[in-house]
């Protein structure tokens, strides 16, 4: 593990945003599942509800990124759960998923505006965070590939 990645998950983790968890295959599967289905109604959706459409893109995203914490032993544990785990994932991941996550964290603070303020989602925005989640999921599973062979990517 590289140093940074290491004093970066300490300093989560004695800041009480992260915390060691051990997942077993069929959990992480399971997470894999949900997302699978959520980018799929994401791509269902995405001409007539773009709410939903980005919403179901977004908590793909986000459960692919549970996975690959999981995987290297943590969960986060704190009140920005979202904010943490694309920060952690991105570093486990690598510097070149940080355009992906750059974006990703843009979309976040748009689910909550959509979720908390009722904001709307424009069809551009909907499209947008299906590219971004169709090329996130495609980098994440070489890693996970990689690093999990046992896992059921679709």
């Amino acid at each position: 593990m590289m140093e940074s990645l290491k004093s970066l998950l300490e300093k989560l983790e004695n800041q009480g945003k992260l915390k060691k968890q051990k997942a077993g295959i069929d959990y992480l599967n399971d997470l894999l599942h949900a997302a699978d289905r959520n980018f799929r109604a994401a791509a269902a959706n995405v001409d007539d509800f773009e709410e939903t459409a980005f919403k179901a893109a977004y908590d793909g995203m986000l459960q692919i990124s549970k996975v690959v914490l999981l995987l290297n032993g943590y969960k986060t544990d704190d009140g920005e759960q979202h904010k943490t785990t694309f920060e952690v994932a991105g570093a486990i991941l690598g510097s070149e998923f940080g355009e992906l996550i750059n974006k990703i964290n843009v979309y976040r603070k748009k689910r909550n505006m959509c979720v908390y303020e009722a904001g709307l989602v424009t069809r551009k925005e909907a499209e947008n965070i299906l590219k971004t989640s169709g090329e996130y999921w495609r980098k994440v599973k070489e890693y996970l590939r990689e690093n999990a062979e046992q896992l059921k990517l679709f």
